[in-house]
């Protein structure tokens, strides 16, 4: 039996290796909890990410901690809106940091928690009751992920490999489509990029594209009126609580392009979205067409932006913070002679 499981795991190992993936983690529950500590730190030397993929994407870790001289915790959760991570980092006496919320209109404007909050539930259900066990799992887990690339479960795992077959659907059922698993890679960090398979490839770019444009933007499940009001009001009092540990919040909305930009233009106009969120919460926004160092990255499945391009975005975002944000960071002095 040992030899036929050897065998079967070498085989599945030289087959996924063949066609150019390399070893990645799970972006799951698991790895959230295991940064989410890192931001459980009474220390102000720290900036938290909170929301969807975009900032997931766009912000890269290793550049911003160079350039800050601070720690960078990613929490945002793909295809989720930063709500709910935001209340429980307010909530927690022991965050003292800084706080980045992603702004992608889709999500976080979206009335549909049940479905877009979900994976935000579980992970921060996960992170309060997560037991010594389960870490002492994860940490064993975390080694046989970075050398195996077949144990990532997200894109290799049985479930996701099944959603991969083009099976015709029922009449009047239309399930989310899946992503092709070329498309990204996440590190130990929670640092999720394109990879250069995606990037080397117009079809798959297309594929995705093709994906966002048919995800459906069903009115019903806009926010607007009473519903708007009450959810700038929570978001409000959670943004209070963290400014009154001394800790600064700022909401990005990250580039997008092509007809992604246009429906999300469309269907949540800047004024009574955005600039109703920023009036509501007075709170400072950096809104990417805005800056024009930030206003015309090409984003390749128009969404996202490339790993390179996102080293970029993050300079110019710290810049952007310092110089005009009014922020400071323990490398402050660094940045500034470079001006």
């Amino acid at each position: 039996m040992l030899v036929i499981v050897t065998i079967f795991v070498a085989a599945l190992e030289y087959y996924w290796r063949g066609r150019g993936f390399v070893p990645s983690y799970n972006d799951d529950k698991v790895l959230w909890a295991t940064q989410r500590r890192k931001a459980d730190n009474p220390t102000d030397q720290l900036t938290a990410f909170v929301g969807g993929s975009r900032i997931k994407f766009d912000l890269d870790v290793a550049t911003w901690e160079r350039l800050t001289g601070e720690k960078a915790i990613q929490l945002a959760l793909v295809g989720t809106p930063g709500r709910l991570t935001l209340r429980d980092l307010a909530n927690d006496e022991n965050f003292k940091g800084n706080l980045i919320i992603d702004i992608a209109e889709p999500q976080f404007f979206s009335i549909d928690t049940v479905r877009r909050d979900k994976s935000a539930r579980e992970a921060i259900e996960f992170y309060y009751k997560e037991t010594l066990a389960q870490k002492a799992s994860a940490s064993i887990d975390y080694v046989l992920e970075s050398k195996l690339v077949f144990l990532e479960e997200g894109r290799f795992g049985l479930t996701a490999l099944l959603n991969t077959l083009q099976i015709p659907n029922r009449p009047g059922v239309v399930p989310p489509p899946p992503c092709p698993p070329e498309l990204s890679t996440t590190d130990l960090r929670r640092q999720t990029s394109l990879t250069p398979m995606f990037l080397a490839d117009p079809q798959l770019q297309k594929k995705q594209i093709a994906i966002w444009t048919r995800i459906p933007t069903n009115r019903s499940l806009l926010m607007s009126g009473d519903t708007l009001a009450a959810v700038c009001r929570g978001i409000k009092a959670s943004i209070d609580k963290i400014r009154s540990r001394g800790g600064r919040v700022i909401f990005v909305r990250p580039p997008s392009g092509g007809d992604v930009l246009k429906n999300e233009k469309k269907f949540f106009p800047r004024q009574q979205y955005w600039d109703r969120l920023l009036e509501y919460t007075n709170t400072p926004g950096i809104y990417f067409s805005d800056y024009p160092a930030i206003a015309n990255f090409n984003c390749p499945e128009w969404s996202h932006l490339a790993p390179a391009d996102g080293v970029t975005f993050t300079r110019n975002l710290v810049e952007i913070l310092q110089n005009e944000k009014g922020w400071t960071f323990p490398n402050s002095t660094k940045l500034n002679a470079k001006h």
